[in-house]
């Protein structure tokens, strides 16, 4: 998961749309746009990154840790944000794992 896929998934999850959370942050628009559309969170202006990570609550450490490698390989799958979004969130909700793995897992996969 890139960090803009990371920092969009934790806007929506906070209740936010982009723009709102611009506006909390008193960021301009098209400068979060920017930066989560464009890839550009790494060349990024501290500052900037610093009112996202404190309008989210989480360090720039949170945000550095996150991995831009994958466990699969990247040239054979790529994972709308969508599929990232339901993956991240099943990660984060482990007291509904195994019920989802009972839903989606054939029998020889439990």
């Amino acid at each position: 998961m890139t960090r803009e896929i990371y920092l969009k998934n934790l806007i929506k999850n906070n209740g936010f749309t982009i723009k709102d959370f611009a506006q909390k942050i008193d960021m301009p628009y098209s400068t979060l746009l920017t930066m989560l559309n464009e890839g550009k969170i790494g060349t990024a202006a501290v500052d900037n990154v610093i009112k996202i990570c404190k309008g989210l609550d989480i360090t720039i450490q949170d945000l550095q840790s996150v991995q831009e490698a994958s466990f699969f390989d990247t040239e054979h799958l790529v994972l709308t944000e969508h599929e990232a979004n339901i993956i991240s969130n099943y990660r984060n909700k482990t007291d509904l794992q195994k019920a989802i793995d009972i839903l989606l897992l054939s029998d020889d996969e439990k």
